[in-house]
């Protein structure tokens, strides 16, 4: 990054009017001359400093609208501790929802028995669904659940399935291992969160273990990705 007074002058300039919603979230911000002329400042520095806050991702760069303020992720997932999406969803104020889009017993395929450390012809659940905030959809769920009879639908008023599994004796979840992967498109479940073609996913995949350790739900959960921001705490060893 440059340490040159004229370029950090120009971001400090954009990041000042960003904080006094000057410019607005996805709204283009002025031309390199406009910018060049209110600061005095020359268009190769401006420019500069325009793609040091593209890398800093402050702004963003859209195609044949120019360089925009990127918006700030709505919800937040600490990565670091097991919260469910409904709490997510509430914690910024909003409506949490679910749109059921099938649960039926399945025979388990060869790796969902590896997750869910199955070893007979045991069936199991699987519940695809939407969760949405004020109506909007927010999330696309896949979760295989380690009991064949589990009625999520007659359940589904509690809204999260991780509080349904905290109130059934052996399905208390103690633990959860987790992996986070970007995914650039995937026309059905892009097409289910309404992404444009140029929005990409992060998939969440969890497999949730009970006190005894066992494997009670495998969970898959597709974010929109300009949505989402996750943390976690990194301690040094």
């Amino acid at each position: 990054m440059s340490v040159q007074h004229t370029i950090l002058t120009v971001k400090d300039w954009i990041i000042m009017n960003i904080e006094q919603k000057q410019f607005a979230p996805n709204a283009p911000i002025p031309s390199l001359y406009e910018i060049s002329r209110t600061l005095d400042i020359s268009q190769d520095n401006v420019e500069q400093a325009i793609r040091e806050l593209i890398t800093e991702q402050i702004l963003t760069e859209k195609f044949q609208e120019g360089y925009c303020v990127k918006p700030e992720p709505a919800f937040f997932y600490p990565v670091d501790e097991l919260r469910s999406i409904t709490k997510m969803i509430e914690e910024v104020g909003c409506t949490a929802g679910t749109i059921i889009i099938s649960q039926d017993p399945e025979v388990p395929s060869r790796d969902d028995k590896k997750i869910l450390n199955i070893t007979d012809d045991q069936l199991i659940t699987v519940v695809e669904r939407i969760r949405t905030a004020d109506g909007l959809p927010v999330a696309y769920c896949l979760d295989k659940i380690n009991q064949p009879d589990f009625d999520y639908l007659h359940l589904n008023d509690k809204l999260s399935l991780l509080q349904i599994l905290q109130d059934n004796p052996g399905f208390k979840v103690a633990y959860a291992t987790c992996e986070i992967e970007a995914i650039s498109y995937e026309p059905y479940i892009s097409n289910a969160l309404e992404c444009a073609p140029e929005e990409s996913l992060l998939l969440f995949k969890q497999v949730h273990y009970n006190e005894d350790d066992r494997p009670v739900l495998f969970s898959m959960n597709y974010f929109k990705s300009n949505q989402m921001k996750f943390q976690i705490k990194r301690e040094m060893k």
